[in-house]
């Protein structure tokens, strides 16, 4: 596969899915349908390459949690679903063989040998991948697909904090959970501009594109779907843009899901909690706060 792939990321609970089911609409990309994780997470790829785990450590982590595990409401997860036992044994064996030598096209032959399988199967010519670190691990996924594309999906700081603390492994109150969206936009941002061995990998514009959900559900869409099919590199397609018009609405996106059963008491206080953090996130040059802001100015 000689496109390079596009790199979807987040906060979490920011729009990662419903964009890489966009995506994979398109005749010419295949979505991963799972978060593969391996190459972004705590104990992966950039850990390893970073001298923070061994190829050991990196390894074990590989065959067990991020090949088959169950989350909590019991859903299986993981590569497993993707690919046959022999086929990921092959992958690792070839990846352990020439890690020493060149470790970066090592982590570049495994993401592929893991992956790119799933899009020929399908007979598409590009991949894309949705796992949330994506985008907080761009300088080092850079470092390994020097042409790789990335799209940074964000959306209103409270719907993504009342989703959030649904789940089990978050905040269980919108207050917190907006406090959880905010840091995480942070190391997202101290990712990109993240500096090893010296030299700095700052992602250039033009290999980044942010999204902000509430647009393209709500707002500026055909400008937001303009901007992402021509960031990816594809023509437009019907069955995409189907989708687009079909499926992504502001209902689909559940857009102020926070709001739904506090009075007005409490919506005043969550709406101050935000007004605050996307001040905050301003002073700070962080860059997803002005596109924020001016989505929230512009739809309330």
């Amino acid at each position: 596969m000689n496109a390079p792939p596009t790199f979807i990321g987040g906060t979490g609970r920011s729009g990662t899915h419903v964009l890489g089911r966009l995506l994979d609409r398109h005749p010419e990309i295949a979505a991963v349908p799972i978060e593969a994780r391996f190459h972004c997470n705590v104990k992966g790829m950039p850990d390893l390459l970073g001298g923070r785990v061994t190829v050991d450590g990196f390894l074990e982590k590989l065959r067990n949690f991020w090949w088959h595990r169950i989350r909590v409401d019991d859903e299986p997860r993981g590569l497993y679903n993707l690919m046959s036992h022999a086929r990921f044994d092959a992958a690792v064996d070839s990846f352990t063989g020439s890690y020493r030598a060149d470790p970066l096209a090592a982590c570049r032959g495994l993401f592929w040998d893991l992956l790119g399988p799933w899009a020929g199967e399908v007979g598409k010519p590009r991949l894309a991948e949705m796992s949330s670190h994506n985008v907080k691990e761009a300088h080092t996924l850079r470092r390994i697909f020097p042409d790789a594309r990335f799209v940074h999906t964000v959306r209103d700081g409270r719907d993504a904090a009342s989703s959030v603390s649904t789940k089990t492994w978050g905040p269980d109150d919108v207050l917190g959970g907006i406090d959880w969206w905010a840091d995480r936009l942070r190391a997202i941002d101290h990712g990109l501009y993240s500096t090893e061995d010296g030299a700095e990998f700052v992602l250039p514009a033009d290999k980044l594109c942010l999204i902000v959900l509430d647009e393209l559900v709500a707002g500026e869409r055909d400008q937001s779907y303009a901007r992402l099919i021509a960031h990816v590199g594809v023509d437009d397609a019907q069955p995409m843009r189907d989708f687009f018009e079909n499926e992504m609405t502001p209902a689909s996106a559940n857009r102020a899901r926070w709001a739904r059963g506090l009075g007005a008491v409490g919506r005043r206080r969550v709406t101050r909690r935000y007004e605050r953090t996307l001040a905050a996130l301003d002073e700070e040059s962080n860059h997803v706060a002005a596109p924020l802001i001016a989505t929230y100015e512009r739809l309330g």
